[in-house]
């Protein structure tokens, strides 16, 4: 799909503020620390009225969950693998089929895409990486579409922590961005309003450092170099610019 023909599904900035109503944003919560609340919804807070909701076995999604009125879902990344099977790994599955189906926007971070893919295309969309563990602040790189669409630069650091990765996309869905180590970096499907990303906008570079340092022994058995890591960080704005643009024009 050209750049031309993709922007046609998006209002401009100016006009989509001056027509949409309050966004109702629903933060569905796979992280086993909690984490992924508290860490997106201070970017998603000035677009609109956010809920949040853990999900976990001891916390099924409740079944009127999208008779609420909400406008845009994301779903957090986990410690989880989505090459496991968890007990609410069908009925999250149900919902973004759902939710798709009614025209609600979505948005997935590194196991919340993996999980729409999942949804949306079947088993065969997501696996273990064949590179291996993927961790620090990596350089992602933008496409023109990207770039174009979204703001964003044609070069990015972004926080990346994860085993799996998607494979398949969607149908009618694209790649917006990718690196060296995982092909599928972001991608966008306009008509059903939906957006993925492998990285971690979220996360700051403190909050980033801080798991960083949890987790040495883990990136040390792999390979990478804690001291370096931390020193490092975020682009600037990138969090902001991907948010932004998932609440304003998805």
């Amino acid at each position: 799909m050209s750049t031309e023909l993709l922007s046609s599904f998006f209002l401009t900035k100016e006009s989509f503020n001056y027509l949409k109503p309050e966004a109702h944003i629903l933060i569905l919560d796979y992280s086993t620390s909690r984490i992924g609340t508290p860490t997106i919804e201070p970017w998603v807070r000035k677009s609109g009225v956010v809920t949040s909701h853990f999900v976990d076995a001891e916390s099924p999604l409740p079944e009127d969950l999208l008779k609420k009125g909400f406008t845009h879902i994301i779903h957090s990344g986990s410690e989880l693998s989505i090459m496991e099977e968890s007990s609410f790994t069908g009925p999250a599955m149900d919902l973004i089929r759902e939710a798709a189906t009614l025209g609600i926007a979505q948005m997935g971070i590194c196991y919340g895409s993996q999980l729409i893919c999942k949804a949306l295309v079947g088993g065969e969309a997501v696996r273990a990486s064949p590179q291996g563990f993927e961790a620090g602040w990596e350089e992602v790189s933008f496409n023109a579409q990207a770039q174009s669409l979204m703001g964003v630069n044609s070069i990015e650091q972004v926080w990346q922590h994860h085993f799996d990765e998607v494979s398949l996309i969607p149908d009618g869905a694209s790649i917006l961005a990718t690196n060296k180590h995982t092909r599928i970096q972001a991608w966008i499907e306009p008509s059903k309003r939906l957006l993925g990303t492998q990285f971690h906008p979220e996360v700051v570079r403190r909050m980033g450092n801080k798991i960083f340092r949890k987790d040495r022994q883990l990136l040390e058995e792999h390979g990478y170099d804690l001291d370096k890591i931390v020193l490092q960080g975020p682009s600037p704005n990138i969090g902001k610019v991907i948010f932004d643009y998932f609440t304003e024009s998805v």
